[in-house]
């Protein structure tokens, strides 16, 4: 007699939520990487710097430590709890992305950028490792198309959220109003994105 059928493996509740989390910290870490290229103009007038240091801060600080803080965190992320990791990062990153909005220079903005990299570094390697724990393998395909979902969401976001709310700020207040311009108010909404993040995490 034919052998009977495996019935097919069941997701968890937990195992969507974690999907979810994962998913969002995805998105927002391209959020954080693409906005400040829709505010690179706002920036360059405002601090007076030019394409090398832009290139400096959209590509070589943040592409440097990202890289250079994968292999360890990774590591970090095969012995340790990976969700607590995963808040830590996001942590940093809130903090460092928060860290834009107060620049004055390229220095304090390079500062924030090279943060960034260090915080989202930990980012693919703790979803990936949560995904693989509490999604069966016939079920994995479906997870990563919703990270890549999520990727694309907040490649997305990232323009509509650096136009839209630099745009409305520099509308409503051409001076600046609490210290702020445009490109600065954007940064400080897309850390409180983050920081939503970091709750529905922990």
């Amino acid at each position: 007699a034919d052998a009977p059928l495996a019935a097919p493996a069941r997701v968890s509740r937990a195992g969507w939520y974690a999907l979810f989390l994962v998913s969002a910290a995805q998105g927002l870490s391209l959020l954080d990487r693409q906005i400040l290229s829709i505010l690179a103009p706002s920036i360059r007038e405002d601090l007076q710097i030019g394409d090398a240091e832009l290139g400096l801060l959209y590509g070589t600080l943040f592409s440097l430590f990202y890289a250079l803080f994968s292999l360890p965190l990774g590591r970090l992320v095969d012995g340790w709890i990976r969700t607590k990791l995963l808040g830590i990062c996001i942590f940093a990153w809130s903090i460092f992305a928060g860290l834009s909005a107060f620049a004055g220079g390229f220095g304090l903005l390079a500062v924030s950028r090279l943060g960034v990299g260090v915080g989202e570094a930990a980012a693919q390697p703790a979803a990936n490792s949560i995904i693989f724990d509490t999604f069966p393998r016939e079920k994995r395909g479906t997870a990563m198309a919703a990270m890549g979902i999520a990727t694309a969401l907040g490649l997305g976001l990232s323009m509509t959220l650096g136009g839209v709310v630099a745009g409305w700020w520099d509308a409503k207040y051409p001076d600046g109003a609490y210290g702020f311009s445009g490109w600065q108010f954007a940064f400080l909404v897309a850390a409180l994105f983050y920081v939503a993040a970091l709750v529905a995490i922990l």
